[in-house]
């Protein structure tokens, strides 16, 4: 990379690659056998836990065709748990008569009516969960965001709350980065969180997988709690880690674009396909037989185990 093109110091996905780089896996091949890549989320099973992203209008950049329906079509192809994001109920809606097992992720609106509207539409079209992406409420000039030209807002504790006990569904908070998040997410009553920075959002922010093992320990004793993370996973291997750190699923994004946008649903099989080989190649060298197996003594950074004391 040139020096014109090299990512500031500030660029949060450049220091999330870096740390996701800096953690080795150790070898443990005595016993070691083929592994199953089997997964349950919310008390449903599933294939694999790499997830599909929560993309928003990829029509804007895709014209002749929905590459959020391509993608979705991909998640029932490979048995993954399918999440969509920013988009008005007909759109979203088409996603979700498929039957496709679909977690469905809404802005912060300023229009508080907008998300509850959003939030039963949803769920009388059997999505799977939902979600509010909290990311989004601040722009980069200070001033809370707008996003295709719909005003976001603050969120309070009693706002999700309001959201939560507005569905039966599972309800998760995606963009958390903090304990503290963590833990009003857990206060609000949502069943899960996305840790996530949003291919940062925010300068300098931490990367998620250096943050993820605080909030999983601070939500341990919260029966039924589901972490999942994204931000950065471009990798059979960022799976591995992430799953060792302590998320329970991983959602991919970017790294899935360019196969998405040039091959549709074929390409985006293809690319989680090869993930999940190289998921399932570091658990056989691992000694992991199963996704419960793959723990946080299996990384090394810095010259020693990431779960030394």
């Amino acid at each position: 990379m040139s020096e014109n093109n090299a990512p500031r110091p500030s660029d949060a996905n450049a220091i999330t690659r870096q740390y996701l780089d800096s953690i080795l896996i150790e070898e443990r091949l005595i016993d070691a056998q083929t592994a199953s890549l089997e997964t349950e989320i919310f008390g449903t099973k599933f294939c694999t836990p790499i997830m599909m992203p929560a993309f928003s209008h990829l029509y804007r950049y895709q014209k002749e065709r929905n590459a959020m329906m391509d993608y979705t079509l991909a998640a029932k192809e490979l048995g993954m748990l399918n999440w969509v994001g920013m988009g008005e109920n007909d759109v979203i809606g088409e996603i979700l008569d498929t039957g496709i097992q679909t977690v469905r992720v809404i802005k912060p609106y300023a229009d508080r009516d907008k998300i509850f509207d959003q939030i039963a539409f949803s769920e009388e079209h059997g999505a799977f969960a939902l979600g509010l992406d909290i990311d989004h409420i601040f722009g980069n000039n200070g001033e809370y965001d707008v996003v295709f030209g719909e005003l976001m807002t603050r969120q309070t504790v009693d706002d999700l709350r309001a959201y939560v006990n507005a569905t039966k569904l599972p309800f998760v908070i995606k963009g958390v980065l903090s304990v503290t998040d963590a833990l009003k997410s857990v206060e609000c009553g949502a069943r899960g969180i996305l840790v996530s920075h949003h291919h940062g959002r925010m300068p300098f922010a931490i990367p998620p997988l250096m943050i993820l093992p605080a909030i999983c320990e601070a939500v341990r004793d919260v029966e039924g709690f589901e972490v999942f993370v994204d931000s950065g996973i471009a990798s059979g291997a960022d799976v591995f880690k992430s799953l060792a750190l302590g998320a329970k699923a991983v959602g991919v994004g970017r790294a899935m674009m360019p196969a998405l946008l040039t091959d549709g649903t074929e390409g985006v099989v293809s690319c989680v396909t090869g993930m999940n080989q190289e998921l399932k190649t570091l658990m056989g060298y691992t000694g992991c037989a199963s996704l419960s197996e793959i723990r946080p003594e299996l990384l090394w950074k810095d010259g020693k185990p990431m779960a030394a004391k």
